[in-house]
């Protein structure tokens, strides 16, 4: 739709750039003002963030390399050379959870505790994120006859050739909404766990479950390819189906 926020000479700002760190400065943003709450200095919470930065991008990574193995058997994709490109939601997710874990038994802090502030501030920053998937045409739906249908049109979309121009379902929008939602669900929890009405880890395993259960429901308007699935269902439903039967 708006692949290219800004251009000056041979210069090209991204759009889905600057909304997916848009994404990460706001989660970020709203944990800062937390900090009090989740019992974390300034320091140690940085250290927080940068372990789970961390965690997150080895995590989807994996992932990617794990769905896309034909096309880097093939030599198709290189590892080294494609470092950048590519990285899973559903891989990021476990990534992060790992980083932390270790990063509170070295810190000897609550894992459950500070889950739960994360719960509110991930689908919050993914939902902005999610806007940036639209503004380049990736993470596409299928084609649909509805009137909300979306056509890409301009040649920088990185929509498939055969699906250009043609009305898709806005993923994008539909999950974006389905994080806004969530967060503010994971919000009103988190506000229980303060309270002592819910235990510590309310929060996260909320998250987990209803964001999975969406994202199981929201991949059948999903049109692109996400490499290989398993028993019918694509990476993203099978890792979804997974945390929510966990959660």
């Amino acid at each position: 739709m708006f692949p290219t926020l800004l251009e000056i000479g041979g210069f090209r700002l991204a759009t889905y750039g600057v909304l997916v760190a848009a994404g990460y400065l706001l989660g970020i943003g709203w944990l800062s003002r937390r900090r009090s709450g989740m019992g974390l200095d300034e320091d140690t919470f940085w250290s927080l963030i940068y372990w789970l930065f961390a965690g997150a991008l080895i995590g989807g990574k994996v992932l990617y390399l794990g769905v896309e193995w034909r096309a880097l058997a093939s030599g198709e994709l290189h590892p080294i050379r494609d470092l950048r490109y590519g990285f899973v939601f559903w891989g990021g997710v476990p990534g992060s959870m790992v980083a932390g874990a270790v990063w509170c038994r070295l810190r000897k802090a609550s894992f459950t505790k500070l889950s739960d502030y994360f719960a509110v501030a991930l689908p919050m920053g993914h939902a902005l994120g999610r806007l940036g998937c639209l503004a380049a045409g990736c993470c596409g739906g299928r084609p649909t006859e509805m009137p909300w249908g979306i056509a890409f049109t301009h040649p920088e979309s990185l929509v498939s050739p055969l699906l250009a121009g043609v009305p898709l379902h806005p993923f994008q929008l539909y999950e974006s909404v389905a994080n806004m939602a969530s967060a503010w669900g994971c919000l009103r929890v988190l506000g229980g766990v303060e309270a002592g009405r819910f235990r510590p880890g309310s929060g996260w395993m909320a998250y987990l479950g209803v964001y999975g259960a969406a994202r199981f429901f929201l991949e059948t308007f999903r049109g692109d390819d996400r490499g290989q699935g398993v028993l019918g269902l694509s990476p993203s439903q099978a890792v979804g189906l997974a945390v929510r039967d966990d959660g």
